[in-house]
């Protein structure tokens, strides 16, 4: 039975009837970890220009923790991925309105510990990302463009309370777009909802940033957000093309 299903799906999407859904999961350990920087409020204008929005797009302030204001935000979300891509990832990421004013997620530059895909550069080329994980901290190497690097060590400790995270935050995983404007239509269910985030002090890491995004953001993270799960989701790329 299961294979007859298997079949009549593969037959739907060959002629369109159907969008091919791929699992995506993300590791507990190393801890998926978002590291969240305002952009500096008098390089706003700069750093649009610099991202080269898609036409019809513009930045969208985003709330991420209940209680915060929106801000305009660079993120950084370092993960292991099983699935439709593997190995570590690194993803710089803005927000944007949809056509519906919604925020979403733009990834504006995508590194990988592995050969990897995306909408962009079709072939997300292997380079060096790290993100070790022991008993008591987490240690992340990025290298950017021309080798820049983004390093970071984050301690962990059941001291670090949890953050309730805003539904806006979540559901701008609804669709994550790309520069090109294409996008990801993400699925996800109580692993996303209910996760644990832990939420680190300004004392709990040391950051550097030498990438060529350091001069639109504040030295100081607005916040570092750690997930203790595994993200169970089902991603349709390239949705509705």
């Amino acid at each position: 039975m299961y294979s007859q299903l298997t079949l009549r799906d593969a037959v739907l999407m060959l002629f369109g009837k159907a969008e091919p859904r791929l699992p995506f999961t993300v590791k507990a350990e190393p801890s998926s970890v978002y590291y969240n920087f305002a952009v500096k409020p008098e390089q706003a204008e700069a750093f649009e220009r610099y991202i080269t929005l898609p036409a019809g797009f513009r930045l969208a302030p985003m709330r991420c923790v209940v209680g915060e204001e929106p801000q305009l935000l660079l993120t950084l979300n370092v993960y292991e991925v099983t699935g439709l891509a593997v190995g570590i990832r690194a993803e710089w990421s803005t927000y944007i309105y949809d056509e519906r004013g919604i925020g979403r997620y733009m990834v504006l530059e995508a590194r990988s510990s592995e050969y990897s895909m995306d909408p962009v550069d079709i072939i997300t080329k292997k380079g060096r990302v790290e993100h070790t994980m022991s008993d008591s901290d987490i240690r992340t190497v990025v290298a950017s463009n021309d080798e820049q690097l983004f390093t970071c060590t984050l301690r962990m400790h059941d001291e670090q309370p949890l953050a309730a995270i805003a539904p806006e935050w979540m559901a701008a995983n609804d669709f994550i777009y790309w520069r090109n404007g294409f996008c990801d239509r993400t699925y996800y269910g109580e692993t996303m909802v209910n996760a644990r985030v832990r939420q680190a002090a300004a004392s709990d890491y040391e950051i550097d940033d030498a990438t060529h995004w350091a001069p639109f953001i504040e030295a100081e993270p607005v916040h570092v957000l750690r997930y203790e799960n595994a993200l169970d989701l089902m991603i349709t790329p390239w949705w509705g093309i």
